[in-house]
């Protein structure tokens, strides 16, 4: 750079030279700054002197500088021109301002307008909206309100069908023990009747019975499931139903006087809501009208579970009570058999008993006959040995001899037939003994199982009420 402007200062110093010699004759050299002072372009061409400086030198010095160094002198026809541009433009930058000022007052006015009319749909939009959010709120409370009430319902019948479940117990129980009861009759009593096949019927109906109350209580909790979860689903569309009512309630009622106002950059309001979840006036209302059409889907599934179990309720009800009867009516028949039967038995029983009685009379008097028969046997065996000493000749088969003889023969004869009768005797008399012992034992049997039928059973049964099965109020 030195070396260029070394090159030029030559040039210079012909062009400047008249000028430098005026300058120096007038003694007008202008004052040269201090180093500090000058330019980086001032200060790499001139060289430092120290505190104190040659004027002359200085002055030669900055013929080497660059031309722009050297302040112009104007003509008083530059600063007129000067002085007429500046009016010139002075005045067309005020008329464009007069312009400038009567487009924006008039762009204040229009967008003031706009703005006023803007607020203004944008109340009317809101009241709609408060309107429509406040008729979809009351939509849903009552709705709430319905299926709130559908629980209690469905809470009751499902108390209802546990009741129901726990009255099965008491009947399985009696009928269970009437069974085992029966098992306690003896012999030819321990049949497998008519009334141990409808205790067994008994049994199974209850089983059944059982099962399906159990199926109800299955059904009815999963439909008490779907009702909360409906009614959950109305409470938080109904809560934010409140919360946005609130919101724009509160929209609504500022205004441009309002306290609390604060300017929000629309970016940070863009970054907040695009947080949320965005939704169109049709899903806000298709969201609200699922949560109706599923609370009343669920509230029709419930009355047609209620009904569901007060049907099956009645009707095993009806069934237990007709089967119930059907097990009274076997009942009372197997005990008139039994009771016709003992009264049978005891006929004969008496009938044996007089004829025992008769087969003893009958054998004492056919004793006492045999017994009567050894005098007359005594008289004529005495008879008869006694003439059968008379001697020699005399000792004759006359008729005496002969009519003894008859009369030996004869009076054994008769003992025998009545040894034969007496032991004939003798054998019914056992036999007769023997029918009465089982008599009496059959007797005893059926006793027994009429105690155990009468007493033990059908006493028990007395026991179950069945409307107690039915719960109250059905």
């Amino acid at each position: 750079y030195q070396r260029r402007v070394r090159g030029e200062s030559s040039g210079i110093n012909a062009e400047y030279g008249e000028l430098l010699i005026s300058l120096v004759m007038s003694s007008e050299l202008p004052r040269i700054r201090e180093p500090a002072q000058m330019t980086s372009a001032y200060a790499s061409v001139l060289p430092s002197y120290g505190s104190k400086r040659d004027p002359g030198k200085a002055l030669l010095q900055t013929l080497g500088a660059p031309s722009t160094a050297v302040r112009d002198r104007k003509i008083p026809q530059d600063w007129n021109a000067a002085y007429n541009t500046h009016v010139r433009l002075s005045d067309k930058d005020k008329n464009k301002s007069e312009t400038q000022r009567d487009a924006s007052n008039r762009l204040i006015r229009d967008l003031d307008q706009r703005t006023k009319t803007k607020q203004a749909e944008i109340n009317r939009q809101l009241q709609d909206r408060i309107t429509t959010v406040s008729y979809w709120k009351q939509r849903l409370n009552t709705e709430h309100a319905s299926i709130c009430q559908e629980i209690t319902n469905l809470n009751m019948s499902k108390q209802k069908t546990q009741q129901a479940l726990a009255a099965t117990e008491l009947p399985t129980e009696v009928a269970t023990n009437c069974l085992k009861n029966r098992e306690g009759r003896e012999a030819i009593d321990l049949v497998q009747d008519l009334v141990d096949d409808e205790l067994i019927n008994e049994l199974n109906l209850l089983s059944e019975i059982q099962r399906l109350m159990q199926t109800r209580l299955l059904d009815t909790d999963n439909r008490l499931r779907n009702l909360n979860d409906c009614k959950n689903s109305l409470e938080l569309d109904i809560r934010d139903k409140e919360e946005c009512l609130r919101l724009d309630e509160h929209c609504y009622k500022l205004n441009n006087g309002s306290s609390g106002l604060q300017q929000v950059s629309q970016a940070s309001i863009y970054e907040g809501n695009s947080q949320g979840r965005k939704s169109t006036v049709d899903d806000h209302e298709n969201f609200s009208q699922k949560n109706l059409e599923q609370s009343e889907v669920a509230r029709v599934m419930s009355v047609l579970q209620r009904e569901l179990n007060d049907f099956s309720i009645n009707k095993s009800n009806d069934e237990l009570q007709k089967q119930s009867e059907l097990v009274g009516a076997m009942f009372r028949q197997r005990l008139k058999e039994l009771t016709d039967a003992k009264t049978g038995l005891d006929s004969q029983l008496e009938k044996t008993n007089q004829e025992i009685s008769s087969v003893e009379d009958s054998l004492h008097q056919l004793r006492e006959a045999l017994r009567s028969k050894d005098g007359p046997m005594k008289v004529a065996t005495t008879r008869f040995a006694v003439r059968s000493k008379r001697p020699n000749v005399e000792q004759t088969r006359d008729f005496v001899h002969g009519g003894l003889m008859n009369e030996i023969n004869e009076i054994s004869s008769s003992q025998e037939a009545l040894k034969n009768q007496i032991a004939c005797a003798e054998e019914t008399l056992h036999r007769l003994m023997k029918n009465k012992e089982r008599l009496q034992q059959d007797i005893a049997i059926k006793k027994k199982s009429i105690q155990i039928d009468e007493q033990q059973c059908l006493r028990l049964r007395k026991t179950l009420n069945w409307r107690g099965f039915r719960p109250a109020g059905m």
